[in-house]
């Protein structure tokens, strides 16, 4: 259980830091949205959005893992 607990508290700073990030990358967004209307159409516009997203995502999937290792722990195993 203890390797759960320290997964769990692993994840935990991991997810933190990439919501940080998701949440700065939207802000430059937002920002490069402001000098160029058509950057989000962009090449490198699109690819930024799309990596953005994708870190979103994964911060959903972290969630999913520490729920199912926090239920693990509680011997919530349905």
């Amino acid at each position: 259980m203890a390797r759960l607990t320290k997964l769990m508290s692993f994840l935990d700073t991991i997810d933190k830091e990439i919501k940080e990030e998701v949440y700065n990358r939207e802000n430059q967004q937002n920002e490069q949205e402001d000098k160029w209307e058509n950057w989000a159409d962009s090449e490198k516009g699109q690819e930024y959005i799309y990596k953005t997203e994708a870190l979103e995502e994964l911060t959903f999937l972290i969630y999913e893992v520490i729920d199912k290792a926090q239920k693990i722990k509680d011997k919530d195993y349905y």
